[in-house]
């Protein structure tokens, strides 16, 4: 619906909207779809007369008393179509969707559930200081000696389902709070991660959007302690359960170290959202990453490429002044670990391979260096795929004037 073929002169059909007011804007959209624009509060007020039943020219000289000043009623008009928070002509009102699992979502979240979170990972603490075997260290990963397909089945296949339950847990807590929370698989620099898009926060007063933010490290926490407790009575063991212990170590192991992931801020963790969140910033990633590339073309003499600051608002260009070195600075460490880390033991496991396909090759030993490479392979392929098909699409935009 354009303003174009719109009669000014009578009431607009808007869907049902959210506001959230935060003093000098005000997200409104649509939760069903999560379509959300931010507002001035003078226009936010506009739009609430609109959608109170006046028609626009009404509500255009309501704007000039109150403001003293006239508004572009049909711009306005058309900005909120393009948002999609009209009713289009002959468009039926959506019934308004069920949000599944989301009684799930405030069980698991209830202070009940928060307190029992809490007791795990107290008791594993305890242990912990009182049993050494059982606090975590990177031994913990090599399990098993005995093959190194098995070895990486275990840690790949094995993390999955706490790779999926740490997702499934900022989902739940969006749920809990009525959103359409989604699931999908992405990247982050040469990683393959799983993502949890949660539009609708952006409508949810701030105090409220710490808990989706950080549940997937609360239960990555809580799965860690559960590990290592379930772990410390099969060590004293032998055989079978002896080996169940030691993989579960590995396991919690592989939690923590999922927590220490999120400290690379420069990735959009969850704690980059988090502290961006109580900083109040709007998109702080985008506008460090276009301050760094405005450096760079006013080294380079390309002026003509500069990006407009005056499309950053005030906080994030603030606050990635010296958040882009930051930034820049963890894209040269992961770069760094890449080449120093990665790199040679991609050598070391092709020189491993050489090694076990020499004249003393056995079929079995053949097939174990297969496989324990290709498994530790996969993941930068995939990556590698998934960075591609970007790339192409990127390139088959087209490109406006």
């Amino acid at each position: 619906m354009t303003a174009a073929v719109l009669d000014l002169d009578v009431p607009l059909r808007l869907h049902p909207l959210t506001y959230l007011d935060e003093g000098d804007e005000v997200t409104v959209g649509r939760s069903d779809i999560d379509s959300y624009g931010l507002f001035p509060p003078d226009a936010a007020k506009l739009l609430r007369r609109l959608e109170a039943g006046h028609t626009p020219n009404d509500s255009a000289r309501w704007y000039e008393q109150q403001y003293g000043e006239q508004v572009d009623i049909a711009d306005f008009v058309q900005i909120l179509g393009e948002y999609e928070l009209l009713i289009k002509d002959g468009e039926e009102l959506p019934a308004t969707p069920a949000i599944r699992w989301q009684r799930l979502g405030q069980a698991l979240f209830s202070p009940v559930a928060l307190l029992g979170y809490t007791g795990v990972v107290m008791a594993a603490l305890v242990l912990m200081a009182a049993d050494h075997a059982v606090v975590p260290r990177y031994q913990n990963l090599f399990f098993t000696r005995g093959s190194l397909v098995l070895l990486s089945l275990g840690i790949v296949i094995g993390q999955i389902p706490w790779i999926l339950l740490h997702e499934a847990y900022h989902a739940l807590a969006g749920r809990r709070l009525g959103l359409n929370s989604s699931l999908r698989i992405g990247r982050r620099f040469y990683y393959l991660v799983f993502l949890t898009s949660m539009d609708g926060l952006v409508a949810v007063p701030r105090r409220r959007r710490y808990l989706p933010m950080l549940a997937g490290m609360m239960i990555d926490a809580v799965v860690a302690a559960a590990l290592t407790l379930a772990a410390a009575p099969l060590l004293t063991s032998s055989g079978g359960p002896l080996l169940l212990g030691k993989y579960l170590l590995t396991m919690a192991f592989g939690a923590l170290l999922r927590l220490a992931w999120q400290f690379y801020f420069f990735l959009r963790t969850d704690l980059y959202y988090t502290v961006t969140t109580v900083m109040g910033c709007h998109d702080l990633q985008t506008v460090a990453r276009q301050q760094l590339q405005n450096r760079w073309y006013r080294l380079t003499g390309h002026d003509e490429r500069l990006i407009d600051p005056q499309t950053w608002s005030p906080k994030d260009a603030g606050i990635a002044r010296w958040y882009s070195w930051l930034m820049l600075a963890g894209y040269g460490v992961m770069g760094g670990t890449l080449v120093f880390i990665g790199i040679p033991t991609i050598v070391n496991l092709a020189r491993l391979a050489f090694v076990r396909l020499g004249p003393d090759r056995t079929p079995l030993g053949i097939a174990d260096v297969i496989g324990f490479v290709v498994l530790n392979l996969w993941e930068i392929v995939a990556t590698g795929v998934l960075a591609l098909r970007d790339y192409r699409r990127r390139a088959r935009r087209p490109v406006t004037a």
